[in-house]
């Protein structure tokens, strides 16, 4: 007789072509739904692009996104625009968004940013959120 109970001798006895199974069923599933992202090569976006893929940004700033109040990369571009042409814009606005100022209650991923990273990021929003090249 097993000395786990009968509840924990099931999950042991799961079988492993269970758990592999899981994942990818659900991801398609959501895919067949259009709620997960379609994953694209880092390579294949510009510079600004591959690294709010890198960074993470889209977890809270795509459509559709459980971060309700987070606007979209497209709602930034347009509220950004007009900094096109300013040379300080990327690095004063990567500034604020590293100390959070214009964003309550407080995005503790912002405040985490390199200021070269926040830089790179506001520049890329100024110049209009292009995903392709």
């Amino acid at each position: 007789m097993s000395a786990l109970p009968p509840a924990d001798r099931r999950a042991v006895a799961r079988p492993a072509r269970a758990r592999r199974v899981a994942l990818p069923a659900l991801t398609a599933c959501l895919l067949g739904l259009g709620l997960a992202p379609i994953p694209v090569p880092a390579e294949d976006l510009p510079a600004g692009a591959a690294l709010a893929v890198e960074m993470g940004c889209h977890n809270c700033h795509r459509p559709g996104s459980r971060h309700a109040d987070a606007p979209t990369f497209e709602h930034l571009a347009r509220e950004l625009a007009k900094h096109r042409g300013d040379p300080q814009a990327a690095a004063r606005l990567g500034v604020e968004l590293r100390k959070g100022e214009p964003f309550h209650p407080r995005v503790v991923a912002h405040e985490q940013l390199s200021p070269e990273t926040a830089a790179k990021l506001m520049q890329w929003l100024v110049d209009g959120a292009k995903r392709s090249q």
